[in-house]
């Protein structure tokens, strides 16, 4: 007798955690935003954004842009948060105008539709590494590029040195990787700096009086490399050349030649004339038109329509 009240009981606390389960839910109904979830949506409930993705990513370049929070598409090492709808709108609109348009008009559609990755993911918050690096995007066999840090975009004014810092330069960068993987580039580059790539120790140094100082791009400079990231190692040197050269105008890259000396200069402008003649010989692009496109198009930003999706 005893057990059979032991398993009434039980039931019933279950049945009335149910109850309070489902009377929480319809309470709380009104506050769900259905239109804008963070959740994998079928088909059948696209909404305005989601069709304008299929008409100027997908269709066009196969390219399948989530904005929406899949945890089998993020990295589970970081703690992250979707990205806001309303600003991934905006900068999805402007990587079709700024990086994906850009290609299309040096180089024709078809090269973006036969090398881009399938895949685009934007994520809300910052990822850090596990030394406290702020990861700025990542891409993964050619097949998957990762923007962090997409709540942190200022919509009403948009910052274009910010956009090549944030989202720009990484595009690129993770770009030329999947470019490199698919045809590698002259090894001779990499043995220009050999000895003097640092790993992971890029973003710091130790200086003569034992002192621990972070690594900054004027640092890297009169080293013959055109960032700190680029001393990590030689494959993300390379791409780093490229990121650098098609975000920045002349007059930034002359200016890096100059503080970095005659020797620091002599070392860069070596390495990036294999890497400007791999991207023109090997993929047929040239990277002063491209960058000159895409200077242009940034310059245009403030005469775009970033907010509508018609």
């Amino acid at each position: 007798m005893q057990k059979g009240l032991i398993r009434m009981r039980k039931v019933c606390l279950y049945i009335g955690f149910v109850l309070i389960a489902f009377t929480w839910m319809s309470c709380n109904e009104d506050a769900i935003d259905k239109d804008h979830s963070i959740f994998t949506i079928d088909h059948n409930q696209y909404n305005e954004f989601d069709n304008w993705l299929l008409a100027n990513y997908t269709y066009p370049f196969n390219i399948d842009l989530k904005y929406r929070m899949q945890d089998i598409e993020s990295d589970p090492l970081y703690n992250l948060i979707p990205a806001d709808y309303n600003k991934s709108i905006v900068l999805s609109k402007l990587i079709k105008y700024i990086w994906l348009d850009a290609y299309t008009e040096l180089a024709g559609p078809e090269f973006l539709r036969s090398y881009v990755p399938k895949t685009f993911l934007l994520i809300g918050s910052p990822a850090y590494s596990r030394s406290g690096v702020k990861v700025e995007g990542t891409a993964e066999g050619g097949k998957k590029i990762t923007l962090y840090d997409i709540n942190s975009l200022n919509v009403k004014a948009i910052d274009v040195d910010l956009l090549n810092t944030r989202y720009f330069k990484t595009l690129h960068h993770e770009f030329a990787h999947i470019l490199n993987q698919k045809r590698t580039y002259d090894t001779s580059f990499v043995n220009i700096s050999e000895g003097k790539y640092v790993g992971n120790d890029w973003y710091f140094y130790i200086a003569d009086n034992g002192s621990i100082y972070t690594r900054t791009n004027k640092d890297a400079w009169p080293l013959g490399f055109v960032t700190a990231y680029a001393m990590s190692e030689g494959g993300e040197d390379f791409v780093e050349n490229i990121a650098i050269y098609i975000t920045h105008d002349q007059a930034y890259w002359d200016n890096m030649l100059a503080v970095a000396g005659k020797e620091g200069a002599a070392i860069i402008e070596r390495k990036f004339a294999i890497v400007y003649n791999y991207m023109l010989d090997t993929w047929g692009i040239n990277l002063t038109k491209l960058r000159e496109i895409i200077l242009r198009r940034e310059q245009e930003i403030p005469v775009l329509d970033l907010n509508s999706i018609n």
